[in-house]
């Protein structure tokens, strides 16, 4: 059994037919060998093989791959490590070569100054001689209290009605102060370095028929513009000032005056002079202590000693007012 036939095929290629003849076997699947086909030819049929013009699809199952060039793939950018480091240092530098040009900069204005520095030597001198003409440094002092013995002729709680009854006192011969304290305003006529003394000088004053009151009497500390100078003066001052104090409230009342308080008074008096103030208020009140202390050590009579007690009393308000 012929087991192959001639199959003829025919193809169009762009419009013109080719006949093929080709041997096709036919292979039994079950049997595993090639056999015949069966007892009759085929009937020989054709088929035309027409090429479509047209480009033909692919089939569904085939997808389209699309390819990249190679010279279009993305890169990751490069970075500098030392990118920070080099900025950095760029700053530095930087800042080196303008502080250098100011720095050079400025030692050309100062070297090309008209006229020589002057030494320091000369600064100094310069202020030493500002000191010699007064002009002294002002600055913010603290006073300690200032205490004493007084008679006390009335309190007022306003100046006009104490400054009235100072008027009659005056009026009548007698020395008097007024000092503000807490508010209210002291009428003072006399002053003493102890209260004893003071109480005495007080029962004299009674016989003149001036109704006063002994106590101890406290001006509190206060904080004021003052110099160096100023300041010395007024701690000296206020020692001195019980001294003499006590000195002539003794000779109001017929003592005779101590000589030792009498040299001492002297020596203070002269260290008081020594010192610069000048402030007006500081200045009255060194005038008033410098001629009470000078007045007190020539004192022979009650009459002196009132002459003291009327500085005493100026020296009082004035610094009460400070």
């Amino acid at each position: 059994m012929d087991n192959s036939r001639e199959k003829k095929i025919s193809i169009k290629i762009n419009g013109e037919k080719t006949n093929y003849e080709e041997e096709i076997p036919v292979y039994d699947w079950k049997l595993g060998e090639v056999e015949a086909a069966a007892g009759e030819e085929a009937e020989d049929k054709g088929f035309d093989w027409i090429l479509p013009d047209e480009e033909v699809q692919p089939p569904k199952e085939y997808k389209k791959i699309h390819y990249v060039s190679g010279n279009k793939k993305k890169r990751k950018p490069f970075i500098n490590p030392f990118h920070d480091s080099v900025n950095l240092l760029m700053s530095i530098i930087g800042a080196v070569v303008v502080g250098a040009v100011l720095g050079f900069g400025t030692l050309k204005v100062i070297t090309t100054t008209d006229g020589p520095a002057v030494p320091a030597a000369s600064l100094q001198d310069t202020s030493a001689e500002a000191k010699s003409d007064g002009k002294q440094t002002v600055s913010a002092v603290e006073l300690g209290d200032f205490s004493t013995s007084i008679l006390q002729g009335g309190v007022f709680s306003t100046e006009e009605t104490l400054n009235a009854m100072k008027d009659t006192l005056t009026g009548k011969g007698f020395a008097n102060a007024s000092v503000e304290k807490d508010g209210q305003y002291f009428l003072v006529l006399g002053v003493s370095g102890n209260l004893e003394t003071a109480k005495s000088l007080g029962a004299e004053l009674k016989g003149q028929g001036v109704d006063v009151y002994a106590k101890d009497f406290v001006l509190g500390s206060k904080g004021i513009n003052a110099s160096k100078e100023e300041k010395a003066f007024l701690e000296k001052g206020n020692a001195l000032y019980s001294d003499i104090a006590q000195v002539s409230s003794n000779g109001m009342v017929g003592a005779t005056p101590d000589e030792t308080a009498v040299q001492s008074i002297q020596s203070g008096v002269k260290e008081l002079e020594g010192l610069k103030v000048g402030q007006e208020s500081m200045a009255s009140m060194k005038e008033s202590l410098v001629n009470a202390g000078n007045l007190a050590a020539v004192m022979k009579s009650s009459e002196d000693a009132q002459k003291v007690q009327k500085e005493l009393l100026s020296y009082l308000q004035l610094y009460s007012g400070l």
